[in-house]
């Protein structure tokens, strides 16, 4: 299957071809003078540099926080962490007056309607708005819709996506997300899934699930150990028990990660205690929202230590009868690994700030509540819902998530120089409480390169931007009504 477009920046999947990305490293720093660029960033010639003099938080307990620190960086990862590294002759990134800090990780995302993000308006909620144009999308505005994702996101300091993909509506459909997360360099999972809206007694795509493996992730891959493969199940939401066997079987046989919705709302809980007790559930599965949770399903969950997504503002918006603050400070007392997500942009901002900013403010006890003698959500728990428990839910904590000398060079550098950081005082209060993507100044995943001095590398914001309004012009054209664009 040919996409439309075509790309000469990374190794094409069999029978595809790929449209080259606009390198903006130009303006970039003498930092990254003499560098090689690729459709994923840059990497500093002799792959070897080291980020000095700033206040590293490494989200690693025998590391802890260092102020004035370096971390060296050789081959993609972290070499070592200290102050006053002898690093012989590594490029040297000034890091002063910034924290440095693992990226973010993102772990649930229906990146496909990223283009719907502000179409929002009175009468028209989200799923009234994914009803009215899902059907309009080509292969192009997914292509268009996740790229755009994906360059806010490295925008805002993720380094790591789940890109639940919960409307492949054709091969092409699925071959042009695949083919976003190719060109940009972000460390990614691709959650393959079903068809939105798809009957119950009707099984997902999955001979397409099988062909995808085999091209996009078997010999010859363009991810490399870069983007893996998983599957999102619609579980009890969406399907009959026999079709989710189905599913189920087909995940297992292939060895895939899960990712599946437990609710928003009482309305569509699923009962994950039953679920568990039945095998449908296991530790390979990560599960999304939770917002009507039973004591029960807690007890299942940490049983067998699974991890919960949550998108703070879309369970604001769309919970109903579910409470995030209490679920919230439920899941936690009960040792369960709760971690970010954005859901959807129409939903939710792009910025982890935000999640952990909404977290820490709504994490408090309430009198006359259950959770009235919890204690409180602090910056820490915050700071690891961003980064290492998201590292964990996606089952690559031994590979990033935090800043440990072995792992993947998933890094991110926030300015404190700017006016809403200033002055800094406590860094981690800084980070949950004033920072935000603006102030992102560098972005590095496998060592490479993805924003420097808060310019974006190996691609023309402009052009994105220009290519998501007109796919969102022509999707409200073939829509028409009252979807069509106004003069």
């Amino acid at each position: 299957m040919h996409l439309p477009y075509s790309c000469s920046c990374c190794s094409p999947a069999p029978g595809l071809t790929r449209r080259r990305l606009l390198l903006g490293a130009a303006g970039a720093g003498a930092l990254l003078a003499g560098c090689a660029a690729t459709g994923g960033g840059v990497a500093p010639a002799g792959n070897s540099y080291v980020l000095r003099g700033g206040h590293v938080i490494s989200m690693d307990p025998a590391i802890g926080d260092i102020a004035g620190a370096d971390v060296l960086v050789q081959g993609g990862r972290i070499a070592a962490i200290g102050t006053r590294l002898a690093v012989g002759d590594a490029q040297v990134v000034d890091a002063r007056g910034m924290i440095v800090m693992p990226g973010f990780v993102e772990t649930h995302w229906h990146m496909w309607n990223s283009l719907l993000k502000n179409m929002l308006r009175p009468g028209v909620e989200y799923f009234g708005l994914k009803a009215g144009l899902i059907e309009y999308h080509q292969p192009l505005d997914y292509y268009r819709a996740n790229r755009l994702a994906i360059v806010e996101a490295i925008n805002a300091g993720f380094t790591t996506v789940n890109n639940f993909a919960h409307n492949t509506r054709t091969p092409a459909h699925v071959d042009a997300e695949l083919q976003a997360l190719a060109e940009t360099g972000i460390r990614a999972r691709y959650s393959y899934g079903y068809i939105d809206p798809m009957p119950a007694e009707q099984t997902m795509p999955l001979a397409d699930l099988r062909r995808v493996k085999a091209q996009w992730f078997g010999t010859g891959s363009p991810f490399g150990d870069r983007v893996d493969l998983g599957v999102a199940l619609r579980g009890d939401q969406g399907s009959t028990r026999e079709v989710f066997r189905q599913e189920l079987a087909v995940a297992r046989e292939l060895g895939l990660p899960k990712v599946m919705h437990i609710g928003q709302s009482r309305r569509f809980r699923v009962n994950v205690a039953e679920l568990v007790r039945l095998g449908f559930i296991d530790q390979q599965t990560l599960l999304v929202h939770g917002m009507a949770a039973t004591p029960e399903d807690r007890a299942a969950m940490a049983s067998l230590g699974l991890s919960l997504s949550v998108s703070p503002q879309s369970e604001l918006r769309l919970a109903g009868d579910g409470d995030y603050r209490e679920q919230l400070l439920q899941m936690l007392a009960a040792k369960i690994n709760v971690c970010f997500s954005i859901d959807a942009t129409s939903l939710g901002t792009v910025s982890p700030f935000d999640a952990m900013n909404t977290t820490w403010s709504l994490g408090i006890p309430w009198t006359q509540t259950p959770s009235k003698k919890l204690p409180r959500v602090d910056f820490d728990q915050c700071l690891q819902m961003a980064t290492i428990n998201g590292a964990r839910a996606l089952s690559l904590q031994d590979r990033i998530g935090s800043l440990s000398p072995g792992k993947q060079a998933d890094i991110v550098l926030v300015r404190t120089t700017d006016l809403n950081m200033s002055p800094l005082g406590e860094p981690r209060s800084a980070v949950v409480r004033s920072a935000a993507p603006a102030n992102v100044d560098t972005v590095i995943v496998g060592g490479r390169f993805l924003k420097r001095g808060g310019r974006l590398i190996g691609v023309d914001p402009a052009q994105v931007m220009a290519d998501a309004e007109d796919s969102l012009r022509a999707i409200r054209q073939r829509a028409g009504g009252a979807w069509a664009p106004k003069a």
